[in-house]
C-alpha cells in the first residue's frame, strides 16, 4: 500500500513540548507558537502527521482525541511501530520510522525529532529542533519547533 501524501514523522517532547505551559486531562500541554510553526508548515505543505513519539504508546484514539480536544493543526493519520529490543534496552527511532516508510511505500517525508537517532538514509530529510539557541524562537536551552525549523520542514516537503 503507498500513501501518497506528504508526512511528518512528528515527535513531541523537545518538539511541541518543552517545559511545563500547564496541564490537561492528556497532560502536558504544548507552546503555542510551537503549535503555530505546525500549523504553518501543514498550511504549506499539506502533510499528514504519523506520530514517532514515545507519546504514541498510549494508543492512536488517544492521540487522535488529544489532537481534537486541543484543536491541533493536522491530522494524525498513523504512529510508528514500536521495535523495542529488551535484550538492547533500546531501538533507534529512524528503524522504526524506516519501518513505517516501508510498509507503507511512503515517498515524501519529513522526520521532526528533538533527537538524532536516525538513519543516515534519513538525515536529508531530518529537522532536529535541539541545538537551537541561536533561533529567535526556542525555549529553554534550544528546544522546540522554531520558525526556522519549521522553514526547513516546508522545503524539504515541497522540493
Amino acid at each position: 500500500m503507498q500513501i501518497e501524501t506528504k508526512i511528518i514523522f512528528l515527535d513531541i517532547d523537545g518538539v511541541l513540548n518543552v517545559y511545563p505551559q500547564g496541564r490537561d486531562e492528556f497532560g502536558s500541554i504544548f507552546h503555542q507558537h510551537f503549535i503555530d510553526n505546525l500549523k504553518h508548515i501543514i498550511e504549506q505543505t499539506g502533510a499528514k502527521l504519523v506520530i514517532s513519539s514515545t507519546w504514541r504508546h498510549s494508543g492512536f484514539q488517544y492521540i487522535n482525541d488529544m489532537w481534537e480536544f486541543r484543536k491541533l493543526p493536522g491530522d494524525v493519520i498513523g504512529r510508528t511501530p514500536d521495535l523495542y529490543d529488551p535484550s538492547t534496552g533500546s531501538i533507534e527511532r529512524g528503524y522504526e520510522i524506516q519501518r513505517y516508510i516501508d510498509l507503507f511505500d511512503v515517498k515524501t517525508y519529513c522526520i521532526i525529532d528533538d533527537d538524532a537517532d536516525m538513519l543516515e538514509s534519513q538525515m536529508n530529510n531530518f529537522v532536529q529542533t535541539s541545538e537551537n539557541q541561536d533561533h529567535p524562537d526556542c525555549v529553554d536551552i534550544g528546544y522546540g519547533l522554531t520558525k526556522i525549523c519549521a522553514e526547513k520542514v516546508v522545503t524539504i516537503l515541497n522540493r
